[in-house]
């Protein structure tokens, strides 16, 4: 079982960290290609079919 992500408090966590931080497990857990995009996680299936995950603050 991997170890949960922390950040120290006070740490400035960006929408990319969220992104970069997801990418590794869309990797390991679906077939398809998957790709950083700054707040976005593009998602690829061998068919074609193109999904993207986006990250932003609410406020």
């Amino acid at each position: 079982m991997q170890n949960k992500i922390e950040w120290e408090e006070g740490a400035v966590v960006t929408a990319e960290d969220i992104i970069a931080s997801l990418k590794p497990l869309v990797d390991e857990y679906f077939v398809g290609s998957c790709q950083e995009a700054g707040e976005k996680l593009i998602y690829k299936l061998p068919d074609g079919r193109t999904f993207s995950l986006t990250a932003k603050q609410e406020s």
